[in-house]
């Protein structure tokens, strides 16, 4: 009886049996005084047993800590003894069911998803093992095959295949794939085998402990080099000629590439860019301050084809084709035609797919959106937080490195946020519906889209800080305004001109589309430049990541009062960036570069140099750019010196302590600077008998380790560098250099 009354507690039911009819859960628990651990653990399993149809749903998430926690380890695991350990825990949970103990077998299946995320990762990344790179070097005469083609205005981004580096390249590993940036002008097709000079480097690591690391997604992507060309290319004759699968995947990127000229074409300027980028995610032609208008006030979303676009192009299909066949009265009465609109919105959502480039983001939200229609055809539920386990689970199996990236975590987050909603809910619907007038239904509607940008925005504001370091404080006010417009007006003119594009007639729905890019575009400047627009905040830590990350499942998944458990978590995970120490100082890699954290300012040795990096410390450290040491210097109360042989930075820790941080230029200056900073960098290796007692990092140091950020920590200056937060991994330079020793 007590377990009963546990379970209505968290359930928040009121008793209707016995003794007790009538009385809330919760005054008789206050009354209860039989809190034994028998009690807990008899209430945790009775109300467990209330969520028996939830329980498949954590198979996902455990799957995910599997991979989340190889993509945290600081070494390499080794794959054998996993596959070993996953086959002996798959026998003792048959083991433990065959027994008829459910609830250990249930604890079992789930480590054994968390076992097999883990060692399926392990798998992967040995499975896209290539080539990369080992330094930095000129190639004149490279020749590979064009996988790829990206336009800009200042030069054509292509991806080389089939490489064949000459004479210099004799001995060393050739990638499987580089990418180049070429010179403004003419650019190859796609397919073509082209020769040219050009500088190619390993992929980049990151600029900030923590930071995206592209080298981690080229290898997955195994890309083994990028670099820019030093000279016109030339087209050569093919080494054989493409296979069928290749000479498919020619003519999507043709198809791509030519719709995309043809959609700028016909809509000059920025309105062209923004089309195209909506139709062909082809956004070289949109400014960069209309990308940055985008970002500050929330809308920039539009322009990454997503599960959005995805969905609107299904509805656009879906309620066109319905309507259109509905106008037969024998079809609408006796034919299925929601399951032919359905049919037809898959057919159009596969073909969007593939128009769009059909990369990872628009492969995942291809997913969602067919499954949601396969689900009308087949007469099930639409809707529903299996349908997103389902294909969060088959997602993870394609790419089991995105659930670590910005695009997986945002587009989950705010799906399952909705779902979660949309289940407790259930907004709308039903037979009132038609009962409404125009205006009820216009006030609904604006209602919806408010409440879901709120939830969406709720649900991806925690990972867009934690990833981008800045949110959009008025997203609500423009997604309200601009979503309707690009739903309603734009993407289907966009539509209609991909239709009649073969007869040369999209110029005029083109030109209707162009308005509604005007209003949006016009909405995202005026939203931007409102005061207090994006506010920048600092990331969060990895406990706080994962804090928020199982706190907002635990509340998603759950359905019961027990569900609420989760907020103190995530609260906890959005505190988390209180609990790290403000940077001091910050060592770019190489030696004509640094920062100094002063009076809330980012103050950099050099504004004109590596801007991007620049940008990284910004974003990370979430402060704004107080200026160069020059200014720093021209302050009042500066605590900067600089002489022709180097410059000193004296500062007060929180313990009181002097800090002393010597920039070494001149190497004539390195012993007095070894004895009197605390840290100091150095333009050379100094002699063994040089700046032994106090910390020197010399540029062996920088290149070995990448970016250093000291901290003020007791009883000594704490240092955090790259390389050490990435560890010892296939993708890092310590892991590669292994590699080829081994080799």
């Amino acid at each position: 009886m007590t377990c009963r009354f546990m379970v209505a507690f968290w359930r928040g039911d009121t008793m209707n049996s016995g003794h007790f009819k009538g009385q809330n859960a919760a005054s008789f628990m206050r009354r209860d005084n039989t809190f034994s651990a028998r009690f807990w653990q008899n209430a945790l399993a009775a109300t467990l047993a209330g969520e028996r149809d939830r329980w498949a749903l954590w198979c996902p998430v455990f799957f995910g800590i599997g991979i989340a926690a190889y993509f945290s380890l600081p070494i390499e695991p080794p794959l054998l003894p996993l596959v070993f350990c996953g086959v002996l825990a798959g026998l003792i949970t048959g083991v433990a069911h065959w027994m008829g103990a459910p609830r250990l077998s249930g604890i079992l299946i789930l480590l054994l998803f968390a076992l097999f995320g883990l060692t399926y990762s392990v798998w992967k990344t040995h499975w896209v093992a290539a080539p990369v790179l080992e330094r930095a070097q000129v190639y004149p005469g490279m020749s590979g095959r064009v996988a790829a083609v990206e336009t800009f205005p200042d030069g054509a981004r292509i991806r080389l295949k089939d490489l064949d580096f000459g004479w210099r390249g004799r001995g060393d590993p050739v990638p499987e794939v580089v990418r180049i940036k070429l010179r403004a002008g003419a650019y190859p097709g796609i397919g073509d085998r082209v020769r040219l000079m050009a500088r190619l480097s390993p992929p980049p690591r990151p600029s900030y402990p923590g930071a995206y690391d592209f080298a981690r997604v080229a290898w997955f992507d195994r890309l083994g080099a990028v670099g820019f060309s030093l000279s016109d290319w030339e087209k050569v004759p093919r080494l054989s000629e493409p296979d069928l699968w290749e000479t498919a995947h020619i003519a999507i990127q043709q198809t791509r590439m030519d719709v995309s000229a043809a959609l700028q074409a016909a809509l000059p300027g920025i309105r062209g860019g923004v089309m195209a980028a909506l139709l062909t995610g082809d956004r070289a032609a949109v400014p960069e301050p209309i990308l940055e208008d985008l970002r500050q006030s929330g809308l920039a979303h539009l322009l990454a084809i997503s599960g959005l676009h995805i969905g609107m192009i299904a509805l656009i299909v879906f309620v066109t084709l319905r309507f259109l066949l509905a106008l037969r009265e024998s079809w609408a009465r006796d034919r299925p035609i929601k399951k032919w609109a359905a049919f037809g919105a898959l057919i159009a959502s596969f073909g969007y797919l593939l128009l769009s480039g059909a990369t990872v983001p628009t492969q995942r939200a291809f997913l969602m959106t067919g499954l949601v229609l396969v689900a009308v055809l087949t007469d099930r539920q639409a809707i529903s937080m299996r349908l997103v386990a389902f294909a969060a689970m088959v997602v993870l199996l394609i790419a089991p490195e995105g659930l670590i990236g910005p695009s997986f975590q945002l587009s989950f987050a705010a799906v399952i946020a909705l779902v979660a909603v949309y289940e407790s809910y259930r907004f709308g619907g039903g037979k009132q519906d038609g009962a409404r007038g125009w205006s009820r239904k216009a006030a609904f509607y604006m209602a919806a889209v408010c409440l879901t940008t709120v939830i969406a925005g709720a649900a991806t504001a925690p990972f867009a800080i934690h990833h981008f370091g800045r949110i959009a404080h008025y997203s609500v006010l423009a997604n309200l305004v601009a979503v309707p417009i690009v739903t309603f007006w734009v993407m289907p003119m966009g539509l209609l001109s991909l239709l009649v594009m073969p007869f040369g007639l999209e110029a005029w729905p083109l030109s209707a589309a162009g308005w509604g890019i005007d209003a949006v575009l016009t909405i995202a400047h005026w939203v931007a430049t409102l005061p207090g627009a994006t506010g920048h905040l600092p990331p969060m830590t990895g406990w706080g990541l994962i804090c928020v990350t199982l706190g907002g499942l635990w509340a998603a998944i759950w359905r019961h009062r027990w569900r609420y458990l989760g907020a103190p978590f995530v609260i906890a995970g959005l505190a988390s960036p209180l609990s790290q120490p403000t940077p001091l100082v910050l060592f770019h890699e190489t030696t004509d570069q640094a920062a100094i954290i002063w009076q809330g300012k980012l103050w950099v040795q050099s504004t004109r140099r590596d801007k991007f990096t620049l940008s990284v410390w910004q974003e990370k450290t979430a402060l704004p750019l107080g200026g160069d040491w020059q200014d720093l210097m021209a302050l009042r109360e500066t605590p900067l010196h600089c002489d022709p042989l180097g410059c000193s930075l004296n500062i007060t820790l929180s313990d009181g302590r002097a800090g002393v941080f010597a920039f070494t230029q001149d190497p004539r200056a390195v012993a007095e600077d070894c004895l009197q900073a605390d840290v100091t960098r150095l333009p050379i290796v100094p002699h063994p008998s040089l700046c032994r007692e106090r910390a020197a990092i010399t540029p062996a140091d920088l290149y070995r380790d990448g970016v250093h950020v000291f901290y003020d920590s007791k009883p000594a200056l704490g240092v955090e560098t790259v390389e050490a937060a990435r560890g010892h991994r296939p993708w890092t330079k310590s892991g590669l250099t292994s590699q080829r020793s081994v080799d």
